[in-house]
Parts: structure tokens; sequence; C-alpha cells
């Protein structure tokens, strides 16, 4: 994103303020960094270069400074080995999402990987979730999402799913608790003994029934 605004003359938000506008798909991400603003919407003659310079220049750099964070492949096998259905779902767009998981050697773990542009809507609707469960043959209340932002919590809401977050991601954290998830971890591998726990699943499934 700082490229693309950058070679186009535009400011570039601070890094800790790009960060902050992600969460709602590429679209939104680029108003924002335009804008400046998180409910910023720039105009079609300042958005439609910023958009292609921004697509074209990732296509070409997904997975430039990508990396896998510490335990997440131990915990996807591990829940993957228990019997778990695992999905991906993102906001990303399609031709992002399916380049970087097979770069990082992550695509083999999901039996669904749904993108931003996959259904008509995406992150916070409940859309893609509830395919993504439907897919898997699982209930929607008997699936946990875990999540890194506001807008995924969001989206488990509306699937009436419960709904895990981490620390480490894009979120903020105290706006992340102030959401009430079940939990916030700050090592991936922690949700394996909550999602397992017969004492904490029922407590999980209860939460979404209220």
């Amino acid at each position: 994103m700082a490229f693309a605004l950058e070679t186009l003359g535009h400011h570039v938000p601070s890094e800790s303020l790009m960060t902050s506008f992600i969460g709602n798909g590429a679209g939104r991400l680029i108003h924002r960094s335009i804008t400046g603003r998180w409910d910023g919407t720039a105009e079609p003659e300042r958005f439609a270069p910023v958009s292609k310079l921004f697509f074209s220049h990732y296509a070409d750099n997904v997975c430039e400074q990508s990396s896998v964070y510490p335990a997440v492949r131990s915990t996807l096998e591990e829940l993957k080995d228990i019997g778990f259905h695992l999905a991906c779902v993102t906001n990303k767009p399609t031709q992002f999402t399916e380049p970087l998981l097979a770069a990082l050697d992550l695509d083999g773990y999901f039996s669904v990987t749904l993108s931003g542009d996959s259904l008509a809507h995406k992150k916070p609707a409940p859309d893609q979730l509830l395919h993504a469960t439907a897919t898997c043959g699982v209930a929607p209340q008997n699936s946990t999402m875990i999540g890194d932002t506001v807008t995924d919590i969001q989206a488990a809401r509306n699937a009436n799913m419960a709904v895990i977050a981490v620390s480490y991601g894009y979120g903020d954290k105290d706006d992340m608790a102030a959401h009430e998830p079940l939990a916030i971890v700050d090592s991936i591998d922690q949700i394996v003994e909550i999602i397992t726990n017969p004492k904490r699943r029922r407590t999980c499934l209860e939460e979404v029934r209220l």
C-alpha cells in the first residue's frame, strides 16, 4: 500500500495507522489509506490509479515479506489430526489468497478457502463463515472462528459462532476485548485446549446461544 501511495504522490499514513485500516478488504484499505480516515471514501480519480498500482505491485510481491506466525503450522497439524475440519476465511482477494497460502505451504491444511471476492458479501457479514461450515458439514454453533480483528469477531457473532481472538495480528487487543470473544490468546496453540476441553467447549456453545 505504501508503495502505491508514495509512487503516485499521495501522503503515506504511519505504519500503525495503515495497519489499523486492515480488516474489511483491499478496497476499504485503499480508501482509508488515501483519505487517512477509517470511514473515508476517496474520489474515483484518486482511487482508481492507486488501486491499479496496489494490486499490480501486490501480485508481484505477494509473499515478499510474509511469514507464518509461531506455532501456526503445528497447531493446524494437531487440529487436523484430531479430526477438526479447517477453513481459511479472509477478506483478501482470491488472486492473492491462493498464491500466498501455496507459497507458505499452508494450502494443504484447509478443507475450504474463501476470499473476499468468493461470495457476494464478505466479513463482517456471516456469508463466508456459513458457507465454510456448510461445506465442511458442521453446524455454525458447533464451530469456532479464530480471528485477529473486530471484523472477525463481528462476523462470528453474525454467524452464531463462538470466536477466539489472537492478540498478535492486525487488530487492537483492547478493541477486541471490548467485543468479548470467548478468549484472547497470545499464541495460537492455546486454542487447542480451549476448543477440545469439554467444559470450555460447553461454555463456548452456551455463549453463542445467548
